[in-house]
């Protein structure tokens, strides 16, 4: 039902399709209502709900608009426009988590590109792809890092020094396939530089989230609780920039936070029929017995 919400006879978004399966392990008898709540983890929602947070107020001093202005003016060419784009959304993903990046930049980028009468496709794949990759930095880049990081217990700063390496060579790999798959097409294409107006980024809001994102990732290095230190900041912002808290929380995706939620207790519901258990067990000897094997195994 969540990979089939495109099909008109099941219009299902997918936290609808999500809560729909949570309800169904309840009334299906395969969890009790007590089971279901403690399967979902509400770290990993209260750290994406301070993130979220963090980035609606850089949303509102206007920095994402700042930033592809920015972009756009260091770019002399197509190609370069690209490699800016994969570059600058890898890294604002690896602090800001790359649903958001995504979803922010995305109206930014085609504002631009149809502005300056290019392809969208090149574009926009470098902004999902170099969002994707560069999520893979930090234990709050994605939802996926942050459960890694809740069931783990790795260390923030000892997770980020292994993955930075891989995060950064996947940047290149990635700049490297796009330019070569669409050469034609940027080859061919010209930036115009035809006068559009700035956006203006509020210095002082911007300024005062910075300062709050900065004191976040010092706790998270200090090696703090992650959701309740990005929680923490979120509220601080809240508290000290002086704005209708309501156009603050009209910006979190609270769609994905459902979805989450419910789609912890679908997972714990398959768990505790124990088929993963039982493929774990099966292909246990494929993954080999040495740790460098089965890394290289299970990729």
């Amino acid at each position: 039902m969540i990979s089939g919400r495109q099909w008109k006879a099941l219009p299902l978004t997918r936290p609808a399709a999500g809560l729909l399966g949570a309800v169904l392990m309840v009334a299906l008898g395969v969890m009790t209502p007590e089971q279901a709540y403690r399967a979902v983890d509400y770290d990993t929602l209260v750290l994406l709900l301070g993130m979220m947070l963090i980035s609606a107020h850089l949303y509102l001093a206007g920095f994402f608009e700042w930033a592809a202005d920015k972009i756009l003016a260091f770019a002399k060419t197509p190609q370069q426009l690209l490699l800016y784009l994969i570059v600058a959304s890898g890294i604002l993903s690896a602090f800001l988590v790359n649903d958001t990046v995504c979803l922010v930049l995305t109206p930014l980028v085609v504002a631009v590109i149809v502005r300056e009468k290019l392809s969208l496709l090149p574009y926009l794949l470098a902004l999902a792809t170099g969002a994707n990759i560069g999520s893979v930095t930090t234990l709050v880049g994605n939802p996926q890092n942050m459960i890694i990081g809740h069931l783990s217990q790795i260390a923030f700063l000892r997770f980020s020094a292994s993955l930075l390496p891989a995060a950064a060579t996947g940047l290149v790999i990635d700049y490297a396939i796009l330019s070569i798959s669409f050469c034609k097409v940027l080859g061919a294409a010209i930036i115009h530089r035809d006068e559009a107006p700035l956006h203006s980024l509020d210095r002082k809001l911007a300024a005062i989230t910075g300062a709050v994102l900065t004191l976040v990732f010092l706790g998270f290095m200090l090696g703090s609780n992650l959701a309740w230190t990005a929680l923490a900041g979120g509220t601080l912002l809240m508290m000290l920039v002086r704005r209708d808290t309501r156009e603050t929380l009209k910006l979190v995706d609270w769609h994905l936070l459902v979805f989450f939620a419910a789609l912890f207790v679908v997972v714990e519901g398959l768990n505790s029929t124990g088929l993963p258990d039982q493929i774990y067990r099966r292909l246990q000897g494929v993954f080999g017995a040495g740790s460098t094997t089965q890394a290289w195994n299970l990729t």
